[in-house]
């Protein structure tokens, strides 16, 4: 992850990254219905650090013990670069900041096709159209 590439988000949507920061920075979560290209996706808006957490708390759910072990262990490693970089731009100033390149879901629900039951999900914010808050689906 240090040495990937940075994504930006291209989006100049004040109010969703405003949204963004406050999951991100704060840990407000709230329910959100996201547009992506024509899907509607629906979900609680949440922070990175809890979507870290969340994948790696369902790992131990898996039925493999060893691939749990791996992915828990990656997303625990993924979460801690995250950190890592966070503490890094706390040096900078708010508007020195780079805004979120992801936006992140837990209790992810699409429109058409509802998965066996709800998803945590990850996309880009510059993918999103359109967004709504307060649960539409």
């Amino acid at each position: 992850m240090a040495n990937a590439k940075k994504e930006q988000a291209t989006t100049e949507d004040a109010v969703l990254l405003m949204f963004l920061s406050l999951a991100e920075n704060d840990g407000i979560e709230m329910n959100v219905t996201l547009n992506v290209q024509g899907t509607l996706v629906s979900g609680v808006l949440i922070g990175s650090r809890a979507y870290y957490d969340g994948i790696t708390e369902s790992a131990h759910d898996l039925r493999d013990d060893t691939m749990s072990r791996i992915i828990g262990k990656r997303f625990e490693d993924l979460k801690d670069e995250y950190v890592k970089q966070k503490q890094e731009q706390g040096d900078k100033k708010a508007d020195e900041q780079e805004p979120p390149a992801y936006i992140h879901l837990r209790n992810a629900k699409y429109q058409h096709t509802q998965p066996a039951h709800p998803a945590w999900w990850r996309g880009k914010v510059s993918s999103v159209d359109a967004f709504s808050f307060d649960s539409l689906i």
